[in-house]
């Protein structure tokens, strides 16, 4: 399992993932679950992945394959040279219906389900940042300023943080401790979800990778945000007043 999400801003987006994979619970493996792209000036996308790991790594195979064959064959279709975000999101549904048709019967045979779930998201020139979550049969849906958000993988534990504290209106400083806490307070419930943790911070805008973060076990900033957001809690319980009928 793990957990991925996306947090849309008026600022900004921000992108999060955990980089545990596992297969049991004695076979614990670190995997990078985040790929950015980036064409300075031109578009920047990112793609958070969970799911299958053996579907995932096949997927980003196939993207890989055809940006290599459209610099070959001008023209070709890649993730790369779609006109729009919607575009981009419909063409990964494409190479996960290619891997599905490739591999879902053995995988079946197997015991297996088709298991993927991506998020993807950028900006495209001057065209506003956006985040689409695309599932495992290749349709996708994308956050609006009502929903702001999107997550993958195992998502129970961080959506209250969520649902209760982020807003589309959030600056983008703030949305990444909202990130922060939701992906945290997730590894502390779930053990299949751990660090390091990575962290893409993108400024509607910029058009180029700038604020890019790996966040190990004992990083010094995730050990603060953790120890304050614990003992917050803990005294804001302490403030709360009991009731009434206890008191009695």
């Amino acid at each position: 399992m793990t957990y991925c999400l996306s947090l849309h801003c008026s600022e900004g987006l921000v992108f999060l993932s955990d980089s545990r994979t596992t297969a049991g619970i004695d076979n614990v493996t670190l995997h990078p679950k985040m790929r950015i792209y980036e064409r300075e000036g031109d578009r920047v996308l990112c793609i958070l992945s969970s799911g299958n790991l053996s579907i995932t790594q096949s997927v980003s195979a196939f993207i890989d394959r055809d940006m290599e064959r459209a610099v070959g064959e001008a023209g070709g279709c890649c993730l790369m040279n779609q006109h729009n975000l919607y575009e981009t999101a419909r063409y990964v549904g494409e190479r996960i219906r290619e891997v599905r048709h490739l591999d879902a019967d053995a995988l079946r045979q197997g015991g297996l389900d088709f298991n993927i779930n991506l998020i993807v998201g950028g900006q495209i020139g001057s065209q506003p940042p956006e985040i689409y979550q695309v599932y495992a049969e290749g349709n996708a849906i994308h956050a609006s300023r009502e929903s702001p958000f999107l997550q993958i993988g195992e998502l129970k534990y961080g959506k209250p943080i969520l649902d209760r504290g982020f807003t589309y209106d959030t600056p983008l400083h703030e949305a990444v401790k909202f990130g922060l806490l939701s992906l945290d307070s997730t590894a502390k419930s779930n053990l299949s979800v751990g660090t390091p943790f990575e962290l893409f911070c993108y400024r509607a805008g910029d058009l180029r990778v700038s604020h890019r973060m790996v966040f190990p076990e004992d990083h010094p900033y995730l050990k603060d945000l953790r120890d304050r957001w614990q003992n917050g809690l803990i005294q804001l319980v302490h403030e709360i007043p009991p009731l009434d009928c206890l008191l009695r």
